[in-house]
């Protein structure tokens, strides 16, 4: 078989993967804001703070977990998934790393900096790969 046959059934392996991972992590927030916030050090009110961390910290990953499950079917929409999955993913990280500057939290925060570099790199490569694709594929006729 053809790699480059292959390269989409790869994509969607990404792209399904980084759905359920921000699946997961929204689920955590919407369903239990409160042990999910006190597992990342967070103090929350009862009321309005339950109601924001459900919203913010479990509505956008939901969101995003859904917008790429929506791109999962099509392979028109691969490059879509995989460049919002760059986006995502590189703005964390840099946001990570200013907080881990700023705060001084290196130590309690590599267990998140490691998979987040991962699915960076992963996905870029899989931005690369369909680029790669789609130009094989218009060569080709």
């Amino acid at each position: 078989m053809n790699f480059w046959r292959l390269a989409p059934w790869l994509n969607r392996l990404v792209i399904l993967a980084v759905a359920a991972l921000f699946a997961m992590i929204g689920l955590k927030f919407a369903l239990d804001p409160q042990h999910a916030a006190a597992s990342s050090g967070i103090t929350l009110e009862p009321g309005p703070g339950y109601t924001t961390m459900r919203a913010g910290f479990g509505g956008f990953p939901l969101s995003f977990a859904m917008v790429l499950a929506f791109c999962l079917f099509s392979s028109r929409r691969h490059l879509a998934a995989l460049s919002s999955i760059v986006t995502v993913s590189a703005v964390v990280l840099v946001v990570r790393l200013y907080g881990v500057e700023q705060d001084g939290t290196l130590s309690q925060n590599v267990h998140l900096l490691i998979p987040e570099v991962v699915i960076l790199v992963i996905s870029i490569l899989g931005v690369l790969m369909e680029t790669r694709r789609r130009g094989l594929d218009a060569k080709a006729g």
